[in-house]
């Protein structure tokens, strides 16, 4: 796909999360801002479908009508789907934004849901891929996140909604809610703060409250596996506000989908009302929490890509061999030594620290044995740089 018929889309996109949000309102007065931006939407997509055809290197696109752009569609031998309602809704934009008439609720949705058919079959033909599976495709990153949501795109097709709920609220889980997870600590006993923090690096669970991370509190507050996910909603809200996201889309995706957890590697674990089969297990309910998820997905998928770390493929030159000297817990002399360097230890510098007498420097190091190719013994400490004269 061509790079500015992907930008195209991500504009669309954009203007289509919003309008999703003003359509379902069930007021009078979003439903007609709905309607202003639903147009926008769906004429940017027939702009990048007509931009993946060429059609702008044979003929200017800029001074075009709706209508004609999509009779450049049918020159191009593309079959428009509910071209009729298209253009009756690019009339009521019309209507709605030059004369302030406004649109009831039901015909909002309505040409919501048409104008999502028609953009749907109108991809799918120019590109081979729905709207979904464009972004999820070039945008989403190869993974197990992206393995799951396009299996939940398969069961949809197969109108197996429930599951594909499921296989949503997966890719959900492996791409935030897994950090939440406290079932890694169900044996641990208390321990101190400092030490829950550390431990979590290696267990997992790092965004769920410390004060849930022991036995104690798990045997007595999780009665079934998905109560292992223990969501801190301050946490969730400054995610929200860092990625630019809505809680309350991420709060709906929540509630429209079953609840998982994954305990070990393939082994999950599943809860959900009754209801939610009766009355959210169909293609809209599945098409609104695909929606979420993606731009959920992509835009912490964003937000992680600016993250910036110190390179680590070159290090500064080993220093001179400190056979003998004491390497302490802490930069200072007074400190505990935990190690003498020994001839026979391998060594590392991780860092270079003023101690607490500004006068000093010490090197972090990390010491170790090798054994045929094996690391062992590490030790890990400061290591006051000796000046030379």
């Amino acid at each position: 796909m061509k790079s500015s018929t992907l930008n195209t889309l991500l504009v669309a996109k954009s203007i289509y999360t919003e309008t999703k949000s003003l359509v379902n309102s069930g007021d009078k007065h979003f439903c007609t801002a709905g309607i202003i931006l639903l147009q926008d939407f769906v004429e940017l997509v027939v702009l990048a479908a007509l931009d993946e055809l060429d059609v702008d290197e044979q003929r200017s696109l800029e001074s075009k009508c709706f209508d004609e752009l999509l009779g450049e569609l049918k020159i191009q031998g593309i079959p428009i789907i509910k071209s009729g309602t298209i253009k009756a809704l690019n009339k009521q934009r019309v209507i709605s934004k030059h004369y302030g008439q406004l649109t009831e609720s039901a015909s909002a949705v309505n040409y919501f849901n048409v104008a999502e058919i028609f953009v749907d079959d109108l991809l799918k033909k120019v590109t081979g891929k729905t709207l979904q599976e464009i972004f999820m495709t070039d945008l989403l990153k190869e993974g197990a996140v992206k393995e799951a949501v396009k299996f939940a795109i398969t069961l949809s097709d197969q109108e197996n909604f429930i599951d594909a709920l499921v296989e949503l609220r997966k890719a959900f889980f492996l791409g935030y809610e897994k950090d939440f997870s406290i079932y890694a600590w169900k044996d641990q006993d208390k321990v101190h703060s400092p030490a829950v923090g550390l431990l979590s690096f290696f267990r997992g669970g790092t965004k769920a409250h410390n004060w849930k991370k022991n036995k104690q509190w798990i045997d007595e507050n999780v009665t079934e596996p998905t109560d292992y996910v223990q969501i801190d909603y301050d946490q969730l809200k400054i995610d929200c506000m860092e990625w630019g996201l809505s809680t309350v889309h991420v709060d709906n995706f929540r509630r429209l989908t079953p609840k998982v957890i994954e305990t070990a590697k393939d082994q999950w674990h599943t809860s959900y009302e009754s209801g939610l089969v009766a009355n959210e297990a169909n293609i809209e309910n599945f098409r609104y929490c695909l929606d979420l998820l993606l731009d959920f997905l992509l835009k912490k998928q964003e937000f992680d890509s600016r993250m910036k770390w110190p390179k680590s493929e070159k290090s500064i030159p080993p220093p001179p061999i400190y056979i003998d000297k004491p390497v302490y817990e802490k930069p200072n002399p007074g400190s505990k030594v935990v190690h003498m360097v020994q001839a026979d230890y391998f060594y590392s510098v991780d860092r270079v620290v003023t101690g607490f007498d500004s006068k000093e420097r010490y090197l972090y190091v990390h010491l170790y044995q090798e054994d045929n190719g094996a690391r062992m013994n590490h030790v890990r400490g400061y290591l006051l740089v000796e000046e030379e004269n």
